[in-house]
């Protein structure tokens, strides 16, 4: 099979989607698939937007694509488009569509509804401009209803969660030899958060919340990997507020493993998140580390299985409460069954052989070849 895998952006550039795109190419390559990358930056076919970052971003990104696969589309057996918001015409006639998450489930400051409002009509209008019988596949049931919410007239959307590595994501016993590392406190419990700071993930409830827990035990430490464009405002607050919190700003992927490894709980206090689990969620689980966070839909596989605590997020003083008691009864032999699970269901491998079905579904079934 020779794969075209088109999104706007791919490892080591960008977080979900990159993340995802990489993991299941690579898997796909093991099985003698033929991949080619084109995103802003390649690595196999480069084509850049005119613009640097929002909705104008991916427009112009995916107006591109159209028109530079416009005679090209016949050298690959299936175009596999990550989000594609194309306003002319898809040139793919072979397609597979994954969406990650969608601007109509975002949860966006009140002043930017109407950003927010455009985003979702322009959301709507260009995947209902694709052909009704491209399959589309979603990382999660949240992401799914938001699109049917939204308008976007699909019979089927199959659900492919997101996926984590196993062998570079696991338990370690070496977790003062890393904290020394890092400059980390050897005997402190470290409450972790690794993602973007922006403000679905409601980071200010997280240090409001991470304040309280720091009351009972002056070994707890909050610790937070991860940029954005609340970094400045996030520091100035903890400041403020004598949150225990250790910022280490961005963090190499290729060093994340440890970060996890040395690390006690996962926290996560998000309001919407569009993968089911979340990237570092599956990174947190397959590290061995239990996860403590909201109680929203994306989140339900945690309590499902026993992976974490999922508190309720709008009352301070019951969330409080609840993640003190799963703290006192945790144990840390957990931590190897919290691991198994995530091999077991969510190493790429499995995950990759899922889009590999898909795929192989629409050139069969579809296609006749």
């Amino acid at each position: 099979m020779k794969l075209l895998v088109c999104t706007t952006e791919y490892y080591p550039n960008g977080s979900g989607i990159a993340n995802v795109a990489y993991n299941v190419v690579k898997q796909l390559e093991k099985k003698g698939v033929v991949c080619t990358i084109c995103s802003p930056t390649g690595p196999d076919i480069v084509i850049e937007p005119r613009f640097k970052s929002g909705r104008l971003a991916l427009i112009s990104f995916w107006y591109r694509v159209s028109k530079y696969y416009k005679h090209r589309q016949d050298q690959y057996d299936l175009a596999w488009l990550h989000y594609p918001l194309m306003l002319r015409t898809n040139p793919f006639e072979k397609a597979f569509v994954t969406i990650h998450s969608t601007a109509y489930g975002i949860k966006y400051p009140f002043y930017l509804k109407s950003y927010q409002l455009l985003s979702a009509a322009l959301e709507r209008y260009c995947l209902n401009k694709l052909d009704a019988n491209i399959p589309f596949s979603s990382v999660s049931e949240q992401s799914i209803s938001d699109l049917r919410a939204n308008g976007v007239e699909r019979k089927n959307i199959v659900k492919i969660i997101n996926g984590v590595n196993t062998t570079a994501f696991s338990p370690t016993d070496e977790k003062k030899k890393i904290r020394a590392k890092y400059d980390l406190p050897i005997n402190s419990t470290i409450f972790l958060s690794v993602g973007r700071l922006t403000y679905h993930k409601m980071p200010f409830r997280m240090l409001d919340l991470f304040q309280r827990i720091q009351e009972h035990s002056k070994d707890y430490l909050l610790v937070i990997a991860g940029e954005g464009k609340l970094s400045s405002e996030l520091k100035t607050y903890a400041k403020k507020n004598d949150v225990r919190v250790k910022f280490l700003g961005y963090v190499k992927s290729e060093e994340l493993p440890d970060i996890y490894r040395c690390s006690d709980f996962f926290f996560m206090t998000s309001e919407y998140e569009g993968g089911e689990p979340t990237l570092t969620v599956a990174e947190a689980l397959a590290s061995g580390l239990p996860c403590i966070a909201s109680r929203i839909p994306n989140f339900k596989l945690i309590e499902d299985n026993k992976l974490g605590l999922l508190f309720h997020p709008s009352n301070n003083d019951i969330a409080e409460s609840e993640i003190l008691n799963y703290i006192d009864s945790y144990d840390i032999d957990q931590s190897r069954d919290i691991h198994d699970y995530a091999k077991k269901n969510l190493d790429w491998e499995i995950i990759s052989n899922r889009y590999l079905e898909g795929f192989c579904n629409v050139i069969r079934n579809r296609y006749g070849t």
